[in-house]
């Protein structure tokens, strides 16, 4: 019997999140406001910090950030095979077919920004891998946008999906505008507001996916439910 899509969701966040737990106990310390600080600190440490190859209090970091690049591209990998799934899903109603084409595109995009800021250390490659962070936010909010409205022209997933995307789009477009225009990350509340606001969306991204996964789960092995 094949694995539902809920499982293998499962198979990549789980692992994902260990190795990036490992990654943040491997941290040494610093932050791009005070290198003197100790270890990882989850209000003032991007996860991008966790892939530099030295830390920003000088002492080198090559461990955890393998671990947080493994961590990384697993995610892109199994939660885009995943995204994958539940697009051709909903492109099976002709009238959200060229919604979730389109989310199709900004998904692959959305997978090549986070590869490259998975490949980019911050202390090495700054700007580079702030405009991959950039572009990647901005596509995963795409995506959600364009699923939002493909699922409410989908007659395959129920009304309570559309709703989920919907929310969902909210709080990436809202992440995103954050990202964009913001508070500046040079003054210490700044910091915190950016920091807080990515785990923020990336809490939303693992949630919102764990949900569409039993979704599309239920509507495969109840399609009577759909538009439920």
């Amino acid at each position: 019997m094949p694995a539902t899509l809920f499982r293998r969701v499962y198979s990549t966040i789980g692992p994902a999140l260990v190795l990036a737990v490992g990654s943040m106990l491997l941290y040494p310390g610093g932050t791009s406001l005070d290198a003197t600080s100790v270890r990882y600190s989850l209000s003032q440490n991007f996860l991008s910090d966790l892939g530099m190859t030295v830390a920003y209090d000088g002492q080198p970091n090559r461990l955890g950030a393998s671990l947080f690049i493994a961590s990384l591209v697993l995610l892109v990998l199994g939660a885009g095979g995943c995204m994958t799934t539940v697009i051709r899903r909903a492109a099976a109603a002709p009238g959200a077919r060229a919604y979730a084409r389109v989310a199709g595109a900004c998904l692959l995009l959305a997978c090549a920004a986070f590869t490259g800021v998975a490949i980019t250390p911050e202390n090495r490659v700054m700007a580079l891998h702030v405009s991959f962070t950039f572009w990647a936010w901005r596509m995963v909010a795409a995506v959600a946008v364009l699923m939002a409205l493909a699922t409410a022209r989908s007659a395959v997933f129920g009304r309570r999906a559309a709703v989920v995307w919907a929310l969902l789009a909210l709080g990436l477009v809202g992440y995103a505008t954050i990202l964009e225009w913001g508070p500046s990350v040079d003054w210490p509340d700044g910091l915190l507001v950016q920091v807080i606001a990515q785990k923020a969306a990336t809490s939303i991204v693992i949630l919102g996916l764990v949900y569409v996964a039993r979704e599309v789960d239920r509507v495969h092995l109840e399609p009577s439910i759909a538009r439920a």
